[in-house]
């Protein structure tokens, strides 16, 4: 019998990100705003924070790929997957940029843990000759991810009455249940 490449496995992990990615593209693009506007913080602060966060993201990669091969991979996924998910709970409720800091720098370090061991399971009962059609669905859920999530935050901006805390709250939803 021959296998096929939508795998089980493929289809829940590309899911879940899908979910995260949705999560973070609702949240994110409101952040300049929220930061600026609602918590006060100056204009450099948006940059300083977007710049800590990706550094985090970065330096945890490299960590990542090696603890991938020597641990559990769903536990470290789920770990990143969770992480993530905390760290959009606290920007949802922070009330001073120090806290949205703290909260995206956990959101991006849960991205650098889950990326490593995510690809690994990816090809998890996968053909060989199939891989790439494998990472190109991922890739396509977790992009369609990144359509859904502005749109949303479109959507909720207006709906909400332009209220940026009820939307922030809003983008966990997806968030967490990735983590789930």
């Amino acid at each position: 019998m021959k296998r096929t490449w939508l795998t089980h496995n493929l289809r829940v992990v590309s899911a879940i990100s899908l979910l995260q990615d949705a999560a973070s593209e609702l949240m994110y693009p409101l952040l300049p705003i929220f930061l600026t506007v609602t918590l006060g913080a100056p204009a450099a602060v948006v940059g300083a924070v977007e710049g800590i966060a990706e550094g985090a993201a970065a330096l945890t990669k490299i960590l990542a790929g090696r603890l991938s091969d020597r641990y559990p991979r769903r536990r470290l996924m789920g770990l990143g997957y969770a992480l993530a998910a905390l760290g959009k709970v606290v920007v949802a409720v922070a009330t001073s940029w120090p806290v949205v800091l703290a909260g995206r720098s956990v959101d991006r370090l849960g991205k650098g843990i889950r990326g490593a061991p995510r690809d690994a399971l990816l090809v998890v009962d996968i053909p060989a000759d199939a891989r790439g059609r494998a990472f190109g669905f991922h890739r396509a859920m977790d992009t369609a991810g990144a359509v859904v999530g502005p749109l949303l935050a479109l959507a909720g901006y207006e709906l909400l009455g332009h209220r940026l805390r009820p939307l922030l709250l809003i983008a966990v939803v997806p968030g967490v249940a990735s983590a789930l």
